[in-house]
Parts: structure tokens; sequence; C-alpha cells
């Protein structure tokens, strides 16, 4: 079993490093450090530069939402980051969310290795591309591989930033962040429910995980994501 004196102490460890200009705290990761599962999002977003938890605000309560339809919610999981910090952007005059660079990411990758190495999990949820693409390698696309179980491979930018990769060697799956789901909300509609279906599905694939089973590898699907 994890340790969660080891998790708080890692999340003590963020603290010692300088604040990036315009961000009001870090945002560690938060759940079950027994989880059979870790999702993993890119960066905190606003609002939880303002709440401290990750996943807050609408794409938080989306989540919720989604699991709810499967029956999980956010205590049976461990949710993280792969930066441990909002990162922004001035876009006339306001700040909004951006994607974090290659250089951030590596910055706290001691810290997510730290987190999987303590919980051991079996599976791994990465929320978006920027995050599956850095456990998978830059060939993976949400719209053609989301949803599937993939193994990490040596060539991935996770194993080349740290030198060694999660164990017991958890299986990955990507998917499409809350957020995204938002978007097509607004932008076109006609694409919102098949889309949020499909995640539904996607997330019973990982109750399943959670309730024992082993996450069955999907490499010869060709299925498209309908998004």
């Amino acid at each position: 079993m994890a340790n969660f004196d080891d998790i708080a102490k890692i999340n003590e460890d963020l603290k010692i490093l300088p604040l990036p200009e315009g961000v009001n705290k870090f945002v560690p990761g938060a759940g079950d450090v027994d989880s059979r599962v870790v999702f993993i999002g890119h960066s905190p977003s606003s609002a939880d530069n303002d709440t401290g938890n990750p996943y807050t605000g609408p794409a938080g309560d989306l989540l919720d939402e989604l699991m709810s339809e499967v029956d999980m919610k956010r205590s049976d999981i461990y949710l993280t980051n792969l930066v441990k910090v909002w990162t922004w952007k001035d876009e006339r005059g306001q700040k909004v969310n951006r994607t974090p660079t290659v250089k951030e990411i590596k910055a706290y990758l001691p810290y997510l290795q730290r987190e999987l190495e303590t919980i051991k999990p079996v599976a791994l949820v990465c929320l978006g591309g920027t995050a599956a693409q850095f456990f998978l390698g830059k060939d993976f696309k949400i719209t053609s591989d989301g949803g599937k179980w993939f193994e990490i491979p040596e060539t991935s930018p996770y194993f080349k930033a740290g030198g060694r990769l999660p164990e017991p060697n958890p299986k990955v799956m990507g998917m499409a962040q809350p957020s995204y789901l938002i978007h097509l909300q607004e932008n076109t509609p006609e694409s919102y429910q098949r889309a949020r279906n499909f995640l539904i599905d996607s997330l019973r694939d990982v109750k399943k995980v959670l309730e024992g089973e082993e996450p069955g590898l999907q490499e010869d699907e060709e299925d498209q994501v309908p998004f």
C-alpha cells in the first residue's frame, strides 16, 4: 500500500520551488493514494490556481459528472498533472490557460515520478493529447487512439526525460479532456453527445480496472474516435 505521508512529503517539497509570475499556488495531486488508476492532465487551470486542487471549475464539474455515470467518483482515483502550476498566457490583456512547454514538463517530472513510484498504479488515464503523448510518444492521436490501452514504449518522452519507466509498468489510456467537451457543446453541439458517450464508454473500461481487471491492450483496433 502507498504511504500517505510519502505523498504529503512530495507535495511539501513542491513548496520549495519558486512560484512562476502570476501564479497563486502549487496544485499537487489529490485522491486515493492506493488507487489502481492515476488520472493525469497536462497542467492546472485558472480555477485550480485559485483553489489549489486539480480539476476544479467547469471542467472538474464535468469530469465528476462523467465519472458518476459509470458509478465512479473522484475519491476512487488519484488525480494529478504533469506540471504542478497553472500555465497561462496573456491574450488581449487577459490571463488564459495554455499548454505547458517541454521545459516546464521536464521541470516537474521528478515530482510526477515520485507520485507514480509511491502509488504504483496499474493504469494511467491521460486527459488530453499533451499528457498522452508524453507517455506514448508523438504518434499518439486522441482521434484514432483515444479510449484504448497501450504499453509505455522505451522511446516515450517520459522515459527519455526521466531515465526510467514507472513500475509496475502501468498501461496507459488517452482520452479527451473534459474541457474539450465544453468546447464542442459551445461550438459544434451536433458532435457533443456522441463524443460524451464515447468518453463514458472509455470510463467504463477504467472502472473495470478499478474493480480488479487488468487493462487489455487494444492496439489492433481501428475504430475512430467520434470527434
